[in-house]
Parts: structure tokens; sequence; C-alpha cells
């Protein structure tokens, strides 16, 4: 038995878009599979949902995950709790599961569905841990929000090359170019936010 989280989101606002499930399947097909024991599938037409192994990956992966089915917004669910290794044997999706933990996925998208915006909530046995993680996502949802589809690239594009120079050859653009973008996004507030909450989820959970 390990602690996991299970995530589960759906789409804002689905049937204002040209939503083709084969389409979303595609665009999900290998993401963050090293971290990931169940990975992203999609069901019910506008709902995906994984298994995420590597807690302390949970803020980096969430935020790419939104990156990645962009234009489309996305309102998400966690919950966080144990799971029997030897259910993940017996099941070819997270669909095909369940348990406390995916009861706690699915009560957490319940309350993000109360918001009109692209909200995550998370669900978890330890109250102060819950109130952390809900309070701070809250503030970096809100920020990320105002991301603009330049702002979401470059941000990403850098994350992944490591320099301003890298991430403009790879874009096509200058380099101040990328910066600026990264800067009006607050990147180096948000990436100190989730070392900060990746830490909190290591200390929590590590041993365990």
């Amino acid at each position: 038995m390990g602690v996991y989280a299970v995530v589960t989101a759906d789409v804002v606002r689905s049937r204002e878009h040209d939503l083709s499930l084969e389409i979303l399947k595609e665009t999900l097909e290998g993401f963050a599979s090293g971290l990931l024991v169940k990975p992203f599938s999609v069901s019910r037409g506008d709902e995906l949902q994984a298994v995420l192994s590597d807690l302390e990956a949970l803020p980096m992966l969430l935020r790419r995950l939104r990156y990645c089915v962009l234009p489309l917004r996305l309102r998400i669910g966690v919950g966080i709790g144990f799971i029997e290794d030897s259910a993940f044997l017996k099941a070819g999706s997270s669909w095909d599961m369940s348990g406390k933990v995916f009861f706690d996925a699915r009560s957490a998208l319940d309350g993000a569905k109360k918001s009109k915006d692209a909200q995550t909530v998370v669900a978890c046995e330890e109250e102060n841990l819950r109130l952390f993680l809900n309070t701070v996502f809250i503030l970096k949802d809100a920020i990320e929000s105002d991301w603009t589809e330049k702002q979401w690239e470059a941000v990403h594009t850098y994350e992944r090359e490591g320099t301003y120079e890298r991430a403009a050859t790879a874009l096509g653009v200058t380099a101040p170019n990328v910066q600026s973008h990264c800067a009006k996004a607050k990147w180096n507030a948000i990436k100190s936010v989730e070392t900060n909450m990746s830490a909190a989820l290591r200390e929590r959970f590590s041993g365990i």
C-alpha cells in the first residue's frame, strides 16, 4: 500500500468547444508518463483522470496539464490517500479503480465545479495540509488564469530549455521577448511556490 494522488478533471464549458474525444486522448497520450502509475484517460466525454505516484511533482504536473490541453481550461479535483498496490494490476485505467481516494478526488472536483473558473481543489484526511494546498492553489490558479497563450508557451519552453537564449531559438523569437513573457507571467514566483508546495508534500509523506 502506498500514498498516491488521484487527479480528476473536467473541461470548463465543454459544450462551447468543438471537443473531440479522440483528439483529447491523442493530446494526453504519453503526458507525464514517467510520473503516473496510471496515465490520463478520458471518460464521460470531457473528464480526465490519472494516478500520480510522485506527490512532490503534483504542483508542476497540474500546471503542465493545463498547458497541454490549451486552449481548453480545466477544473481539477485531487484526492490524496492510500491505494493498495495490487489494485493497479487489476485495472486497465484509473476509471476501473475505486476507493476512498477516488471518492475524495470526485468530491474535490465537485467542489471545483461550484466555480466558473479553472480551479484546483484538493481533498485529503489531514486538515492542515488540505487547507495549505487549497489556499495556495487559489492564488496560483488566479495568476495562471491570466496567462496569455504566449506566456504559457514562453514559461514552458524556458522551463524545458533552461535558458532564455535556447528558449528563444526554439520559439523563433528573441531572448528578451521570452524573458518579458516570463516576467509578466510572474514565473519566478510561481516556480518558488511550486518548490515550497513540493517540499511540504515531501516532508509530510516521506517514508510512507
